[in-house]
């Protein structure tokens, strides 16, 4: 009897041991996963703290889906915006995508309780209508969330640096912010010197409509200005804001360039007699923005691509040998593994 009380009492005091030992193995789990926990503050200045490795993400507006794509970290995606599920250039790189959840849109709204039950590691959101809103409330459930807002090229190059950073793979931004910088480079090359009275004025119309257009807090006004255009809608601000036919007139910009989505019917307003003394009508300068494949006036890292191909329109005897076709391919390939071309990609920018 004795023996079995001894072994009894042996029994419950490894077992207590055991309990002790995996006590301290999960609370030293516990203590490393704070230690690797890294905090990042996104572009609305929020501190976000993350813990561990990031291997699910949702995206829920199309320029954070395509600075995923461009970061090659597609395979993270667990949810994405329905935009995205449909654009062109996201099916090319990876086609996987329509397998992906769909979980709305900026547009008509997200759908917060698909999202949440995706259990992502990282949301990327936006800074219009409820971005903010729904960054707290996921943050109160704990999922971890960054806001972005590329509407310029630094802030797109600060974008691609921050989901990269956020996702773990930091070195892989710089890359895709060398190829945007070569772009801009080229660009300052080859229009220094060029002088206020030499610049074209420009006006370009969004999807909306020929009298719809853009302002000064938006991408398209850096993309003017890097390609050395005067936009001639800059002193308006907000997103976009529509005006007259007279204002147009009064402005009689040099150059035109209308959003690739703009509904090609929307062209037959410039045979009005009116617009036609328009400088840029009656010269013929009216131009699609590229390309057939995400529009190069969406905020992405092929933005930058927008300017060269209209500082090329416009100054061609500054850019006379740049064979541009050849450039937006080498930029696709560096960023996609796919040139624009083997994708299915044109130029696609003529309106007449």
């Amino acid at each position: 009897m004795k023996h079995k009380i001894i072994n009894k009492q042996s029994f419950f005091q490894y077992a207590a041991c055991l309990i002790a030992i995996s006590g301290f193995f999960i609370l030293g789990l516990l203590l490393a996963a704070e230690t690797n926990a890294r905090t990042i503050t996104d572009m609305a200045d929020r501190k976000v703290i993350i813990k561990g490795s990031v291997e699910k993400i949702v995206t829920t507006f199309k320029p954070s889906t395509l600075c995923m794509l461009s970061l090659g970290l597609q395979h993270k995606l667990i949810g994405v915006d329905s935009t995205s599920k449909r654009d062109r250039l996201s099916l090319a790189v990876f086609p996987g995508i329509t397998d992906v959840k769909g979980i709305g849109s900026k547009a008509m709204g997200i759908n917060f309780e698909t999202l949440v039950s995706l259990k992502p590691d990282l949301v990327i959101l936006y800074t219009q209508k409820d971005g903010l809103s729904l960054a707290d409330r996921l943050n109160s459930i704990g999922i971890p969330s960054i806001i972005i807002f590329p509407e310029t090229f630094e802030t797109i190059k600060e974008s691609i640096r921050l989901i990269a950073n956020a996702a773990g793979e930091l070195e892989k931004a710089e890359s895709v912010v060398k190829q945007m910088d070569t772009m801009t480079s080229l660009l300052e090359q080859r229009l220094v010197g060029l002088s206020i009275a030499e610049k074209k004025t420009g006006y370009f119309a969004s999807s909306r409509g020929l009298f719809s257009t853009t302002t000064k807090d938006m991408l398209q006004d850096e993309i003017f200005n890097k390609a050395g255009i005067l936009n001639v809608s800059h002193d308006l601000s907000g997103y976009f804001q529509d005006i007259s036919p007279e204002q147009l007139i009064k402005w009689n910009p040099d150059i035109m360039v209308f959003s690739q989505h703009m509904k090609k019917s929307e062209t037959k307003r410039l045979d009005n007699q009116a617009l036609k003394k328009i400088a840029a009508v009656s010269e013929k300068t009216v131009y699609r923005c590229p390309s057939s494949l995400a529009p190069w006036d969406f905020p992405s890292p092929m933005s930058v691509l927008a300017s060269l191909w209209l500082a090329c329109k416009v100054y061609p005897e500054r850019f006379s040998e740049i064979e541009f076709e050849k450039i937006a391919d080498a930029f696709y390939l560096n960023l996609f593994g796919k040139t624009l071309t083997q994708m299915g990609g044109k130029i696609d920018d003529m309106v007449y």
